[in-house]
């Protein structure tokens, strides 16, 4: 299917690391959902190259936001490593998927478990109201390789601050160790009990989203199968919507 392409203006970037980026442009497309994703391109060599993203910006900002990590030998990462303010960055039309709060249901505690750039779909999620309004509890964990992949800590601290009875925020950092931060995978995290004797038990009246390494997602489903939660489906609600990162 042609993807209809609008141009924009790149307004800023962020450089958490060397190869890890958020880049900001201008929000030219329609109405979009917390959650989806977008494609953004630049044009190399006369034709349009482009990679899907999800958005980490929310619809009532009048900017759009992606993180990403440069891959020096890749067609487009170098290429949007290298803009600058004004510069002309390509997005599509419409943004897309279903990652949204919308395909989740009900429930007493949210739980949004992700590993590097996947964190950028659950940042889009918390600024809008609807998590705020239907769970009771929401726990955010994080998992990166090192510390400086702890990205938004000044967007998370002003969720702290604005809901500090409702949110929980958890980093794991598995390559270092450093203060306030779990030293394991995620998933081992749960499965001894480090993650739940801080944040409660997971039973049925929890609901999970899963963003990230695919191997992350794969590992959260099997255990998480062991508390008896399964996939999220439309034609059979559960307790499990996932994004895989690849």
């Amino acid at each position: 299917m042609a993807i209809n392409w609008i141009e924009s203006k790149v307004i800023d970037q962020i450089k958490w690391t060397d190869d890890l980026v958020s880049i900001r442009f201008e929000n030219k497309v329609p109405a979009y959902t917390a959650g989806q994703f977008t494609k953004i391109g630049l044009k190399i060599d006369g034709e349009i190259i482009s990679r899907p993203y999800s958005l980490v910006s929310a619809p009532h900002e009048d900017f759009l936001e992606v993180i990403y990590v440069n891959v020096p030998d890749g067609k487009l990462t170098p290429k949007l490593h290298n803009l600058k303010k004004d510069d002309t960055i390509y997005v599509m039309d419409k943004s897309s998927g279903f990652f949204v709060m919308d395909e989740v249901p009900d429930g007493d505690k949210l739980w949004l478990i992700a590993t590097g750039t996947g964190l950028g779909v659950f940042i889009s999620l918390l600024k809008t109201d609807a998590p705020w309004e239907r769970f009771k509890e929401i726990i955010l964990v994080h998992g990166v390789r090192t510390a400086d992949e702890l990205t938004y800590q000044k967007q998370i601290e002003e969720f702290q601050n604005e809901h500090p009875n409702q949110l929980k925020y958890i980093q794991t950092v598995t390559r270092e160790k450093i203060e306030n931060a779990l030293n394991s995978r995620i998933p081992e995290a749960i499965k001894d009990n480090t993650i739940t004797d801080i944040c409660g038990n997971i039973d049925k009246s929890s609901q999970f989203m899963l963003c990230g390494n695919p191997d992350m997602i794969n590992d959260m489903v099997d255990l998480l199968g062991e508390y008896g939660l399964e996939r999220n489906r439309r034609s059979k609600p559960g307790n499990i919507t996932l994004e895989k990162y690849w």
